[in-house]
């Protein structure tokens, strides 16, 4: 059968009936808040062009107006510098949008330190298998239960982590979140885009509630 490409940023019947919502219709800025401004996203520094939401400099950060617990995330994205996937974010902290947020790490170059691509910003570097698209697109997928998080990237696992735990709390120790009190403590908090000076763009942004209560989830096949 002739490859037929899956149109971007829309669901299938199969992920609406798992309950899959987009978090960017491809046409507009709908559901982003600005950081700087508390207040709806207004497109112009932040742009939309083909189904794709891209930052031009100078755009600042942005986050979603509804908060989440615990859910699955997925996007996809593409840079030509450094940028950031921040969770539990939280628009009463102050400061920085990073301020309490754990940060997924956006840039072009793997490694192995705790501030390369993909990594927890300083806090749990990339393990296994790695692999960037340098100039292309990349995939994250992004699992938090009760504050159980695992991350993937481009298809593989790079770590998990319990908030609260004694391995995260003496990787904070050794962070420069260590003096951050709240840091990562947001229960029900807001997905975040870090605008870090550099072009990135996301597309097939993707995100589902999970209900603890309901059958086991399929997000572990």
């Amino acid at each position: 059968l002739p490859f037929v490409p899956v149109p971007l940023n829309t669901l299938t019947k199969k992920e609406k009936a798992e309950g899959w919502k987009l978090l960017f219709d491809g046409k507009s800025a709908t559901g982003w808040n600005s950081w700087r401004t508390k207040k709806p996203l207004g497109l112009g520094k932040w742009i939309v062009e083909d189904g794709v939401l891209s930052l031009t400099k100078g755009g600042g950060d942005i986050y979603t107006k509804e908060a989440f617990e615990n859910y699955e995330l997925v996007l996809e994205w593409k840079t030509s510098g450094n940028s950031g996937i921040l969770i539990r974010v939280d628009p009463q902290a102050g400061g920085a949008i990073y301020s309490v947020a754990p940060e997924m790490q956006v840039d072009r170059r793997m490694g192995k330190s705790k501030t390369a691509t993909a990594a927890l910003y300083d806090i749990y570097p990339v393990e296994g298998k790695q692999q960037i698209h340098s100039d292309g697109w990349n995939t994250v997928r992004i699992r938090i239960v009760n504050g159980e998080g695992t991350h993937w990237f481009n298809g593989h696992k790079v770590y998990s982590y319990k908030i609260g735990s004694d391995d995260w709390n003496q990787r904070i120790a050794k962070s420069k979140w260590r003096n951050k009190k709240g840091f990562g403590e947001t229960t029900k908090g807001h997905i975040g885009l870090q605008d870090h000076g550099a072009k990135v763009s996301f597309r097939n942004m993707k995100i589902r509630v999970l209900d603890l209560v309901g059958p086991k989830n399929s997000a572990d096949r």
